[in-house]
């Protein structure tokens, strides 16, 4: 019998993510070019504003003690296309996804670790969120 992966209830400590990966539709050769600060500018391919906000993101966690409502515990990302990543967020026992557009940018991705901090902490997501879905932020990130 040869050993298998473990199931879920025989790894030790806590659950691990799975990731599916597919094939782009058609490689991006567009090159990465950055901005003073280090974010890639904003006619850099999509995979590199996605190296940046996972690189950023991070600083999320420095800001739950922010503001009058405190800031959010990130949990994840989920990146179903070239278009956009939904940040995953759990703020006061809610969940909540925030969208960062990959594809199409107009400006670089600028501080979203703070700027989703700020959001919650401040209170201002609930005026951000998207019509019709359910906790979904789009703030222009």
């Amino acid at each position: 019998m040869t050993p298998g992966p473990l199931d879920a209830a025989e790894r030790p400590g806590p659950p691990v993510a799975r990731a599916a990966f597919r094939q782009a539709p058609e490689p991006d050769a567009r090159g990465v070019v950055a901005t003073a600060g280090g974010a890639p500018t904003a006619s850099s391919p999509a995979w590199a504003h996605l190296a940046w906000l996972l690189w950023e993101l991070p600083f999320v966690q420095a800001f739950r003690e922010y503001g009058r409502e405190g800031g959010p515990t990130l949990c994840g990302v989920e990146v179903p296309s070239r278009r956009w990543a939904d940040v995953l967020a759990e703020h006061r026992g809610e969940r909540w996804r925030v969208r960062v557009a990959l594809e199409g940018r107009t400006e670089p991705i600028e501080f979203p670790g703070m700027v989703i901090g700020e959001l919650f902490g401040e209170g201002r997501h609930r005026t951000l969120a998207v019509e019709g879905a359910s906790r979904l932020l789009d703030p222009g990130i």
